[in-house]
């Protein structure tokens, strides 16, 4: 049924691009200016705010031309063709804000899951039907311009990066910290292991922990960002990197970090990998 809604979406969207030029080019008339007064009049006008851009859910009509630029993730394979590409997304990542999107660009190289940032114009509202028979309601956005870009980005941006880049090297076993990523819902470790060793080494982030004042926090999933993971299992001459993620930390303070891990070569004695870091 989406992929139904989709395709006559589609339809929809061919018209209402290629209506676009004529629309401006008579309202300019209609106004008494050139295309080109019109047009600078376009781009002066001020992008919606975020809290502007949430109210547009409720009401699109009532922001009919406004100018927006928000982060989205694609949720359905995107339609083409010989015009342009057409999108389902939901702003924000976040399923209550369902939002249509064209661009004229039937070469944009997109995909189902993937973050896109888009700045455009409130087209029109679309209104259909979902799978349950139930009436699905949705912004349309025209698009003059879609980026790919990813969730830390997107979705959980740093209030504040904190540089370590350090070492911790046991029996040829290096583990780096490069630096910390505080976000409002997360706090992202960017760790990079390298396995100097002559024998396989192992990697358990799961038991990785920060104390922060007189709190323990541990690991947090976080599957829908799509992090790279350090590998569990490192091989020697290997190395590896990835995000350790925990739930936010305060964003000044003294963190004491720390990383376990072990050597196939059991007689080696491993003391936890420990970082200290004031900030």
């Amino acid at each position: 049924m989406k992929k139904y809604l989709l395709s006559l979406l589609a339809l929809f969207m061919i018209f209402s691009l290629a209506a676009c030029s004529s629309e401006s080019s008579s309202n300019a008339k209609k106004e008494g200016k050139s295309e080109e007064e019109s047009a600078g009049s376009k781009e002066a006008a001020k992008v919606l705010t975020k809290d502007e851009f949430y109210k547009m859910f409720s009401d699109p009509k009532k922001y009919k031309r406004s100018k927006v630029e928000f982060y989205a993730k694609i949720f359905i394979e995107p339609e083409k063709d010989e015009d342009g590409t057409y999108l389902q997304a939901y702003a924000d990542n976040n399923m209550d804000r369902n939002i249509i999107i064209a661009i004229a660009d039937p070469n944009l190289d997109v995909k189902t899951d993937d973050i896109i940032f888009v700045s455009g114009v409130v087209k029109d509202v679309f209104k259909g039907e979902n799978a349950l028979g139930g009436t699905v309601t949705a912004p349309v956005i025209t698009a003059d311009k879609i980026e790919l870009s990813d969730y830390a980005t997107a979705f959980a941006p740093a209030l504040k990066t904190v540089e370590v880049n350090k070492d911790i090297n046991q029996h040829g076993y290096v583990l780096h910290l490069g630096k910390i990523e505080i976000a409002e819902s997360e706090t992202r470790l960017h760790v990079s292991i390298t396995n100097n060793s002559d024998r396989n080494i192992s990697f358990y982030s799961f038991n990785s922990k920060i104390v922060s004042g007189n709190q323990q926090l541990e690991t947090q999933d976080n599957y829908d960002a799509g992090y790279t993971e350090v590998q569990s299992e490192i091989l020697p001459g290997v190395k590896s990197e990835g995000i350790v993620v925990f739930p936010k930390v305060p964003e000044t303070g003294t963190l004491k970090i720390m990383f376990e891990g072990s050597s196939e070569k059991y007689e080696l004695d491993f003391q936890p990998f420990q970082f200290d870091v004031t900030y």
